[in-house]
Formats: C-alpha cells, structure tokens, sequence
C-alpha cells in the first residue's frame, strides 16, 4: 500500500529526526509534557548560564561578593551538569521522552549533592587531607556512579566503558588476569575515592576546570551567536560566494563548516547545522549520496582542528603542554587553514572528474562605466584612508612604527586589485584559478581590515591614553549601530529550502550586508584574546557580554532604521531569543562537562598507577625502536582510543596515555620534538575517530542527512581527509610547519606557500587527478613532490647530517656562546627508576644570554654539571624545571652535546619538486588541452 505522507510531512519528519539526533548527542532529546518538569529543566539551564558569566566576570571582584575558587566553581559546575543530564536525557533511547520519571529527578538531586560535596564541605575537606572519613568516601563512591551513569546517558557507552576499565585497573592491578608487564600493586578504596573525587587529581582535575573556567562561555558564544542569525549568514554567505562554480555547493559546504568549527565544539552539529542545507545541493549537482555526506564529515570534522576553540582542546592544550594561549593558536593555525583550503582544491578536483554541473548565479548586470566608477572610487578610497591614517599617524608620533603598516596596506589592496580585475573576472568559472583567486581576495579583505582595526586602535591609545578603552567601546558599539544600519538597506536574510525544485543562489552584495554586524563580537574576542593577551574566559566573557547586547538590541535597531512601529513585538522577539541562546549553551555544555568530568578519572589513574609508562613500553616493543612505526602505532592507538568519544574527552585522553610515548620513545633515537607538536599529533588522530567506522560518529550523522550508506560514507570521508592524516607526521619532524623557529617575513612566505603547496599537490596525488585524470606513475611523482614541498629537509639530511657530535666537556662553554633564548641539544645516559640503563637527547632551554655564564645558564634549564676529567655528571636537577620535564635525572652523565653543521638553504631542493611538478602539469595539458565550461545547473531544474 502507497505511502500517503505528503512531501511536506516527509521533510518535516525528517528534521525532527536530524533534530533529535543532535539532541540525543549535544542537548538532551527530553521534552516534558509537563510544564513544571519542562520549566525546571529550562530554569536549571539559565541558572547554570547566569552562575558561569558571573563567575568568569570580573563583578565578584568588584563588589566582593559570591568569590569562588577553582575548587569550589568545578563542584557547582560539575553539579549543573550532572543534575541536566538525568533529567534532560532518558535512560535508554526506548525510553519516553515526554516525562521525566521520579527516579531520574531524585537520582539527579543525589548526583548534583555529590558533585557539589566540595563545595558545600570545602574547609572541612582542607582539614583532613587524605584521611577521609566513612562519609567521604561513601558520597565519592555514589558520585562516581552517578557519573558514570550520566556519561552512558549524555554520550553514549565508550567514555564510560574507558572509565570503567581504568577504575578496575586501579582496584585489581595485581590481580593474576592482568598481563605481568602492566601489573601494578593496586589501591584502597579510600585512597582511589580519595584521590578520584575529594581533590584535585580526578574527576574534579585540569579537564574540568578547564570546562568551567573558559569552555563553557566559548559554547555559549556560538550558541548566541547562532541564535542571532549567524549560523544561516555564514552558510548564505558561502554559497553567494562559491555556489557558483563548479561543485559549488560541495566548495559552500567546506567554507561554511570552517566558519562554523570557528565556534562550534561539536563535529556532529556541524554536520548537521550545515549538512541540512549542503548536502542536498551536492547531490543535485551531480555528487553521490556518500561522496555529498562524505564532504560534509571532511570540513565538519577539521572545524574540531580550527583556532580559536579546537573543539574547546585549545585550552586544555594551555595547561598540559604549558605554553600561553596565543602561542598554542600560533601554532594550530597553518596545519588547520593549509587543511580546508587541500579539501576545497580535493573538491574541485572531484568536481572536475565528474564533469558535475554548477549551480546558476543571480544576473547582477554591471555596465561596463559603473565597473570603471567602481575601481576608480576602490582606488580612491585607498589613497584617501592611506593619505588620511598616515597623517594621524604622524600626528599622534607612531609614524616610524606605523609607515611598513600603511604601506602594506597599500600594496595588499593594490593585489586586491589586481586579482580582481585581472584574474577572478577573465578566467572561467571552473578554472582552479577562480577558486584560488577568490581565496585570495578575501584574505586581502581580511588582512586590509585587521590591520585598518590595529592601526585605529594604536592611535586611539595615542590620542586618549587612560581613557582609550572607553573610546574604543563607544567606537565598537557606533560601528555595530552603522552595520545594523547597512542591514536595513538589504532584505532580510532567510533560510532557503535546498530541497524546493527551484533554487537560487544569494546575490553577493545584498548577502554580505545582511549580516556584518555579527563580525565585531568575533572581532573582541579575537582582539581580547591576541592583541590584549588577555585570559580565554575573560575574553570570552567581554565577547558574550557583546552578543548578549546584540541579541537584546539588534530587533528593535531594526525596526528603528526601518521606520517600524512594532518595538514591543520586536522587544519580545529579542528577549526570547535571549533566553533561547542562554538555556541553548547551557544544555550543549552538559556532554562536554560530563565528559571532562569522566575523563579526569583516567587522567587520575594514570597519576595514581604510573600506566603511561606501560603505554610507553607497550609502543616501544611493538614498534621495535623503530620511529616511524612507533609514530605508526601511536596514531592508531590515538585513534583507537578516541572512538565514540566527544572532542574534549577525545584530547584528554590521548594526551594523558599517548603524548608521552612520543615524548619518551623520541627522545631515546633523537628525535626531539617540542610538546605542542606532540600534543597537535595525538589531538589530529584522536579527532579522526569521528571520521574513520565502525564508530565514526560524525560520518553516521551525515549518513542520516544523505541517505546513503554510514560505512561507505565514512570511509569515502577517511580517504578524503588523508590530507589531515599526512600533516602530523610533517610537522613532527618540519616543525616550520606550527610557525616554529620562524624567522622573519621571507621565511615565512617560504614556509606557508611551500606548505600549501605541498598539500595541494597531496590532494592532486590521492585523488588521482591534476591537470588529467593522472597515471599511477604519475600519482607517485606527486606524491614524491608533495613529500619535498612539506618536508626538504629530509634530502638535506641525507647529504649532510644537521647534527655533529662535540666533547661533553664543552657543556658550560657552548652554553655560554649559545644566542639568547636558544637550546642546547644533549645526549645523555643514566639508570631509570626501574633499574635499567636509558640513553635520550633532550633540549635544554637557556634563556637570556647578557651577563650570564655557562653555569647560569644552565642553572636557568634546571641542571648543575661537575667535570670529572673527561666525563660530565649531572649532580643536581631543580624540581619542576626544564630539565626535570625533559627527563634528565639526578646522577646522570652527559655523553655528548649535538651542535647544528653548516648546511646549505634545504629551500634548494623546491627547484628540482618544482620542475618535475611543472613536467607532470604539461604532460597531462597534452592529454587534456581543455575543459569545457560547466553547465549552469536550469533555475527550474528539481533536486537530483
């Protein structure tokens, strides 16, 4: 019997599925029928909201009231939590979801009393360190239960089966069905409750703090953010942009999601925030089901990769690796970008193979005398600002510092230019060089902004001084009115159906105006976090505080500049969009501060029992001391052991049990890798487990948007996203890749255009395609080119070591001579802990050189040397030092110091990459002169 659900009623259902989905996995699927079960939910949710923005404000402070420490926050944070998860998420997915039972509310009052228990007992606590009393441990015990219970709930059984298994491990390590290498003595009861739940080492450790502190108000940004109309204007945007070209949408998919990872913590939402509206669009324009799911996974997934939250795992990176925030964003910058530009040309390139048709573009006709009037006022523009900034410039005194700004101003709006008017707009639409050209205009645009924005700044600072903060909120806030304003003059921006049988892509102009007055929060907290330094949660705070403003003004601005007269409904639009966004964050925030809070128990354990050392062990016995494949096993056991798990307790755990092997291992065959490339390397495969099956979450997700099938679709995903895959392994050992040792702007453009480059030319070769369908040996060609490109210093290497070996006696002498703030690489070799003889290089920071001696400066790294004749021994390491970090111990000798030789620019060997890439590309012009233009998919054509 014929189906009698209408095509409405079937795209309505399946929303509701889509919807659920994400529910079940971010925001809890419970619903009441019951208003006063529905209302506490949501009063909870605000509550939690309120309490984390006035805890990251500076208000306590300020009025000495309500002041909490680290301790007591993470307990009441960890409470919200616990609490949202028993009453928001049923027990089991057959469970209703329209009531919550009377067990689940009194189980949820029991687990919040118990989160809360250090709250509530903090000085009484103080006062017995480690000696817990019956009660302790009993209320330790239920909450750990409780939360294991909430974490099944809230993501699913693999955190909590890992949880479990590392409990059991604490309780029965010495039990006969344990391996002998991994064996332990085990702990009491009260000694594990002690250690996992009344202090600072478990559950309520770094992870969770890290939750409380700065995680939950990025999650409530986006959450604003979205509720005030970004999410759509980021996808709108994008496709008005590149919809375009050919695999438009698929090209729309990956920038959207980009934008959308800026802010998301989530790859599953993404795929599902953006899937809904790309997904359908590839596949009418000629993508497969699994290949349109398969893009989708690729750039939602890498949005996980993206500064400024990494999927919250940037700040965890801050207290585990120990650098500041700024620099862990540094470093992720280049890997992440060079990644989403590879799958936007991997895109292209699929779109190429399958001749795929493009989407149609809005005629916006632009006779040719408005085209003339339009650059002759772009270039007058240039000039006046240029001629204006420059004279205020010197005004103000800061002309010295400021004239290489103005003029890379000038010259980056002159390429502006030129990219315009003689490139994007003489090439065809599906030329690589369209694409790359409006790549390019947009990063001028960006960079011409950023640096108008510096430079406005200095000089208010210049002219104002101490009052120059208020100035530039007065201008933040003008300049937020003035965009509202410029809205007003455009239509309002809707949600397009992909799925009508006519589409029709935005036009740029009106699209972009329609919402730029979401740019200044993003752009505060940009500013707050890497120009003024400050802390990610007080810089996330200013930047809500912002949205919260926008959220509450942006309606009845509009209606004002409209000339409207419904402000109260306006007003009542904007209060419930207020309170949307507020409940919203909080209910995102309950995976991740259960998660956090469960993956502080195997960060507790490895601390308790010492089996990241077993981890190490078990690496180097597998691997054979062989560094490739010790890399090998270490990304499948990262991405083993970040299945099914959520970003956040994804990164804590594979940085607990995997970083150090890398660390250890490495450091026995001399490969002396700093810890954030570590820590980026374990993340990157860690993160791959939503992508690759049989768990990969985020490819069953955009599975359920496609429709086609989950593995398929995975694993087209994996094959794409090899791009991301072959990153970690060069910026292990090409660390230029993280911006590190960079030294000056040529070795910068060196760096970044030999590395986008090379992973370009990656793309080419797994794909199977350049400038033709490509041979199998011209595949390996590109390949070989690709390996160049990202790292040269390997053929260098080969022909002349980077390292030679001097007298250990040197020690204080070249630690004397090195340059300030340099290293000393030294080999040394001693007994371990267990007995057994051990050899590592490690580097020894030295600090500031002026008036320091050798012993100084040693002193600075954490060591005290004595020479005996020809020999070198440790005989003192400071506690927490450098030194002590990297290994050295005391009693050890120095077998060696490693000093750099004299090897010619490794720059040399892009020559011969170049030209032999140059030979490919016109072998395969040969084959495949030309390319037909795309067909513009019909404006009345139905979906696929």
């Amino acid at each position: 019997m014929a189906s009698s659900q209408s095509p409405q009623q079937g795209k309505a259902a399946e929303d509701k599925k889509l919807d659920d989905l994400v529910a079940s996995t971010d925001t809890g699927a419970r619903d009441p029928d019951n208003s006063a079960a529905k209302w506490t939910i949501l009063g909870v949710a605000l509550t939690w909201s309120l309490f984390q923005l006035w805890y990251a404000s500076p208000l306590p402070f300020i009025l000495n009231i309500a002041i909490l420490n680290d301790t007591e926050a993470r307990a009441i944070h960890l409470a919200f939590a616990i609490f949202l998860a028993f009453t928001a998420y049923p027990t089991l997915k057959s469970s209703p979801r329209n009531k919550v039972p009377v067990q689940d509310w009194l189980i949820a009052g029991v687990a919040a009393f118990c989160a809360a228990y250090q709250f509530f007992f903090y000085e009484a606590l103080a006062g017995r360190v480690g000696l817990p009393t019956w009660y302790d441990t009993v209320v330790a015990c239920v909450g750990m239960v409780c939360l294991l219970e909430a974490t099944r709930r809230a993501l699913g059984p693999p955190l909590m089966i890992v949880a479990l298994v590392f409990l059991a491990y604490v309780f029965f390590g010495s039990s006969e069905l344990v391996p002998n290498v991994i064996q332990w003595k085990g702990a009491s009861l009260d000694k594990t409750m002690w250690h996992q739940w009344l202090q600072t080492e478990g559950v309520f450790g770094v992870p969770l703090g890290v939750s409380t502190s700065f995680v939950f108000l990025f999650v409530l940004f986006g959450s604003l953010l979205d509720k005030a109309g970004a999410g759509n204007y980021f996808i709108q945007v994008a496709f008005a942009l590149l919809g375009h070209l050919r695999g438009g949408p698929a090209k729309a998919a990956v920038v959207s999601s980009a934008m959308t990872g800026l802010i998301s913590g989530s790859s599953i939402a993404n795929v599902v925030t953006t899937g809904t509206f790309t997904v359908p669009l590839m596949k009418r324009v000629g993508f497969s089901s699994e290949k349109a799911g398969a893009v989708e996974v690729g750039s939602s997934v890498n949005g996980q990769l993206m500064p400024p939250v990494m999927g919250a795992a940037a700040f965890l990176m801050v207290e585990y690796v120990g650098i500041p925030y700024f620099q862990v964003i540094k470093h992720a910058f280049l890997p992440a970008v060079i990644s989403y530009i590879a799958l936007l040309y991997l895109v292209h390139l699929e779109a190429l193979k399958g001749d795929f048709q493009a989407l149609s573009k809005p005629q916006e006709p632009k006779p040719a005398k408005w085209m003339l009037i339009a650059l002759g006022l772009t270039v007058a523009s240039i000039a006046i600002i240029a001629g204006a900034v420059y004279w205020l410039f010197e005004l103000a005194g800061l002309l010295a510092q400021s004239s290489n700004l103005l003029w890379a101003v000038v010259l980056i709006g002159a390429l502006q230019m030129a990219l315009y008017f003689g490139v994007s707009r003489a090439v065809p639409a599906d030329s690589r060089w369209k694409l790359v050209s409006t790549g390019a205009i947009i990063a001028c645009n960006v960079v011409i902004g950023a640096f108008g924005v510096y430079g406005l700044v200095k000089l208010v600072t210049a002219l104002f001084g101490g009052v120059a903060v208020y100035v530039m909120a007065l201008l933040v806030f003008a300049a937020y009115a003035a965009l509202v304003w410029y809205a007003t003059r455009v239509p309002e921006l809707e949600l397009d159906d992909p799925n009508k049988p006519v589409y029709r892509l935005p036009e740029v102009g009106p699209t972009v105006k329609a919402g730029l007055y979401y740019l200044p929060p993003v752009g505060v907290l940009v500013w707050c976090l890497m120009i003024e330094r400050l802390s990610p949660g007080l810089s996330a705070f200013w930047a809500t505080a912002f949205m919260l403003f926008i959220l509450v003004t942006q309606r009845p601005l509009k209606a004002f500049f409209r000339k409207s007269s419904d402000y109260a409904t306006q007003m009542k639009a904007s209060g419930i969009e207020l309170l949307d966004g507020l409940i919203a964050g909080a209910r995102n925030m309950i995976g991740i501060g259960v998660a956090t809070a469960a993956a502080g128990i195997i960060v507790g354990t490895v601390t308790l029992t010492g089996i990241g050392q077993v981890m190490t062990e078990f690496v180097e016995l597998i691997s054979g001391g062989n560094i490739i494949l010790m890399l090998l096993f270490t990304a499948l056991l990262s991405l083993i052991l970040g299945m099914g798990l959520p970003t956040t307790a994804n990164y804590i755990v594979v940085s607990s049990l995997m970083a150090p092997v890398v660390v250890q291992l490495g450091s026995e065959v001399g490969l002396v890798v700093p810890l954030i490339a570590v820590h980026m390397f374990v993340f990157y495969f860690g993160i791959m487990a939503d992508v690759t099956p049989p768990v990969g979450l985020a490819s069953f997700a955009a599975a359920a948007v496609s429709g086609g099938d989950p593995i398929k679709t995975g694993f087209t995903a994996f094959f794409y996203s090899l791009r991301t895959v072959v990153l970690p392994f060069v910026f292990i050992f090409n660390t230029e890749l993280l911006l590190i040792d960079v030294s000056g702007p040529i070795d910068f453009i060196l760096v970044v255009s030999s590395a986008l480059a090379g992973i370009l030319v990656f793309a080419a070769a797994t794909q199977g395609y350049f400038a033709a369908r490509s041979k199998i040996w011209e595949s390996a060609l590109l390949l070989l080119v690709a390996f160049t490109l990202l790292r040269p210093g390997y053929w260098m290497d080969q022909m002349i070591p980077p390292y030679r070996t001097v007298d250990p006696t040197q020690i204080t002498e070249r630690a004397a001579e090195a340059p300030a703030g340099d290293s000393l690489r030294v080999v040394i070799e001693g007994l371990t802990i267990e007995g057994e003889e051990a050899r590592k290089t490690v580097l020894l920071p030295l600090g500031p050189a002026e008036g320091k001696s050798g012993v100084q400066r040693l002193q600075h790294a954490g060591i005290m040397v004595q020479t005996m004749g020809d020999q070198v021994q440790i005989t003192n390491v400071v506690f927490n030092s450098p030194a002590e970090k990297a290994g050295v111990d005391f009693g050890w000798k120095v077998r060696g110091l490693q000093v750099p030789t004299q090897q010619p620019p490794k720059e040399l060997f892009f020559i011969p990459a170049l030209v032999l890439l140059g030979g490919v590309y016109l072998l395969q012009r040969r084959r495949n002169p030309g390319r037909p233009a795309p067909k513009p998919q019909p404006q009345g054509a139905g979906a696929e």
